[in-house]
């Protein structure tokens, strides 16, 4: 079956490359729409999502979605799902005020979730302001998250473990690009939940009794996110990133630091997470790349674990002192290497990554093995016929420190308008 499948992808790969038609436009002209779409990013990045800049233009629409097709070779289960589509305004309610939000309906609309929703006040390109539910700044793919925007056809696994995006929560900061080359985030907002004391799921939060929904877990600390719906705040969190895009031509670095209590009051104990992120990116001509680091350290996991196994609690023991992860990806712009006369794009990748959600346990607590991946690998081919489209095929291999491996065959329709 592994063998159907890895010919499967190579059968896809094939057929682009025999039906991708060519057009008058050449490598230049490629190059110049992906510039157009990192330009768009780059103006993402300093003025939030969204266009209507202009006054005949007060307010536009945006967002992106993406469906999947997921085949399980192990466990034999296929399934498909429109995961997300996502509407996006951007209102310029004056020429220093802007408002961005996006709504997130996600399984075929089963599922809604306030993706964010913040006012940017733009005093001056080195010092502005934002406030109210933010995309946490942290690592390449939280706040710029369009499926689109990276190759394969789910969310790389160090993306959704040990950074759970989309990672959102209300609060005030200040970003900016105090020079050229250099743009960072600063924002205060809640912490994630590390325990919860009641059994509720997806719902109002009770305050000083609790909160609701889940809490770090086995997992990593995924389960402690919290939609902005009357979630416990007793605590916060320090969020900051720093990004330098001119060291060297086609080199990005990026650093993410995250810093908080946990616990919102909960026990005595502080819970306090410490996430430290750091990510490169290059781009040479054809050749594309890009690589993180993450690690991230919870104290007091004695006291978490010991309050998640009483019988009154909503959370179970499982948190790790510490988590670790990496990834490294690579891809190639065929028709840019193979000086094809052509605005589309197609790239073959490969993308390696380790993911430890229990990389260090405390001695009351058993690791749960099956949690570690040691080794994930994915390889595919993403085609975007346009910058805003991309079809994806990829094949991914996991292999997780109690000895078993699981493989998985996807499939994926990403736009973004």
């Amino acid at each position: 079956m592994k063998q159907n499948l890895g010919l499967g992808v190579l059968m896809v790969l094939a057929f682009l490359l025999i039906t991708t038609p060519g057009y008058s436009a050449n490598t230049e002209e490629l190059e110049r729409k992906i510039d157009l779409l990192a330009d768009e990013v780059d103006d993402l990045k300093s003025h939030g999502a969204g266009g209507g800049t202009s006054d005949h233009n007060r307010v536009s629409v945006h967002g992106y979605g993406e469906m999947h097709f997921n085949h399980n070779t192990s466990s034999g289960t296929t399934q498909i799902d429109n995961h997300r589509f996502v509407i996006g305004v951007h209102a310029l309610l004056s020429d220093w005020i802007h408002l961005n939000a996006e709504i997130d309906f996600e399984h075929a609309a089963q599922e809604l979730e306030f993706e964010f929703g913040h006012l940017d006040f733009l005093l001056d390109p080195a010092l502005n302001i934002r406030a109210g539910v933010m995309l946490a700044p942290v690592g390449l793919l939280n706040e710029f998250h369009e499926p689109n925007l990276f190759w394969t056809s789910e969310r790389p696994l160090l993306q959704s473990r040990l950074i759970p995006t989309s990672w959102s929560a209300g609060g005030v900061g200040i970003f900016g690009t105090p020079m050229e080359g250099v743009s960072y985030r600063l924002y205060a907002m809640n912490s994630l939940q590390s325990i919860t004391a009641d059994t509720t799921a997806n719902g109002s939060g009770t305050g000083g009794n609790g909160g609701s929904g889940d809490s770090f877990s086995s997992n990593g600390i995924r389960g402690g996110r919290k939609q902005v719906n009357d979630a416990i705040a007793d605590d916060f969190s320090v969020f900051a990133r720093v990004e330098l895009t001119k060291l060297y031509p086609g080199l990005q670095l990026g650093f993410s630091w995250v810093n908080g209590d946990t616990t919102h009051n909960l026990i005595k104990e502080g819970g306090n997470m410490n996430l430290l992120e750091a990510d490169i990116r290059y781009r040479w001509n054809w050749f594309d790349m890009n690589a993180s680091i993450v690690n991230t350290s919870v104290d007091n996991t004695l006291e978490l674990n010991r309050f998640c196994t009483a019988a009154t609690s909503g959370c179970s023991a499982g948190i790790a002192e510490n988590n670790f992860g990496y990834n490294v990806q690579a891809g190639v712009h065929l028709p840019q290497l193979l000086g094809w006369k052509t605005s589309h794009d197609i790239v073959p990748h490969f993308m390696f990554e380790r993911v430890r959600t229990q990389d260090e346990m405390n001695g009351e607590t058993a690791p749960d093995y099956s949690k570690n991946r040691d080794a994930v690998y994915t390889f595919g081919v993403a085609y975007l016929p346009i910058p805003e489209v991309s079809l994806k095929v990829d094949h991914t291999i996991t292999n997780t420190q109690d000895g078993k491996t699981a493989d998985q065959f996807n499939m994926a329709v990403a736009y973004m308008y």
